[in-house]
Order: C-alpha cells, then sequence, then structure tokens
C-alpha cells in the first residue's frame, strides 16, 4: 500500500513539474478590434506586440523605444502604461534622490516610467535587497 501511495505521489508530482514546462508567454491572446484600435490610436508606433490576459486586464507587451506594457480594461480603456528604462535616462532629479536617499542600491535596469489614467506620473524604483519599490516623481519627491 505504501508503495502505491509513494508511486502516486512521485507520478503527480512528475506530472505537475512537466505542466510548469508549458510556457505560453510566446502566445498572444486575440484582443477585440475596438481594443486593438484604442491600442492602436494611443501607440501607433508600437513593435512586436504580445497581449496577454492579467487580473482581468488586457496587458499589450511591446517594443516603443523601450520595453513597454499598457493594461486596458475588458472594455478597451487604457488604464496605465509601464516602461523599462535604464537609469541614465531619468530626469536628473530623480538620480540625485536615489543616490541621496539610496545609495548603491539601486541597477541600471531597475527603473520604469509609469502613465495612469488617473493623470500620475512617476518612476517606479526597485531597491536591491529589499521588497519595497520606492515612486519618485520627476522633480525628485519621493511619494511612496
Amino acid at each position: 500500500m505504501k508503495l502505491k501511495i509513494y508511486t502516486l505521489i512521485l507520478a503527480l508530482g512528475a506530472a505537475w513539474s512537466l505542466q510548469s514546462c508549458d510556457n505560453n508567454d510566446d502566445d498572444s491572446i486575440a484582443v477585440p478590434a475596438e481594443l486593438q484600435n484604442a491600442f492602436s490610436s494611443k501607440y501607433p508606433n508600437a513593435a512586436n506586440v504580445k497581449w496577454e490576459s492579467k487580473s482581468g486586464y488586457y496587458v499589450a507587451d511591446f517594443y516603443d523605444g523601450y520595453e513597454t506594457s499598457a493594461w486596458f480594461t475588458q472594455d478597451g480603456k487604457w488604464q496605465m502604461t509601464e516602461t523599462d528604462i535604464p537609469y541614465d535616462a531619468l530626469p536628473q532629479a530623480v538620480k540625485n534622490t536615489i543616490n541621496t536617499t539610496y545609495p548603491g542600491q539601486v541597477d541600471d535596469d531597475d527603473a520604469e516610467y509609469v502613465e495612469e489614467a488617473t493623470g500620475d506620473t512617476y518612476y517606479l524604483i526597485d531597491i536591491e535587497n529589499s521588497e519595497k519599490d520606492v515612486k519618485i516623481s520627476a522633480d525628485g519627491q519621493i511619494l511612496g
């Protein structure tokens, strides 16, 4: 009996591990035409667009000078855009705040520029060896 249970657990573990090998990240999902039109109007120069679904939103991953993700509701309303930017492209005020407040704790590839539908814009900086991201305005003010 123990051998059967052990064999069953081993088989389930193998099946589960093989399931994780199924990588659908390369597959782009189909999106409604009105959403595609809204996206194309907002980002006419976007290249290599791949769509995915995250937390009830349609997310377009694309290249528009930098790697970018634009989030839309299911009815095609834009919610936010996150753009990965190199440290060198940050405004000087943001770099000054990072260097003063978090010296040596930010990699060159750990910054995003975020635009929200509310009109809020900020830089999201990943702080090394911590679980936090810091929101900094273009003028260098820490927002949270």
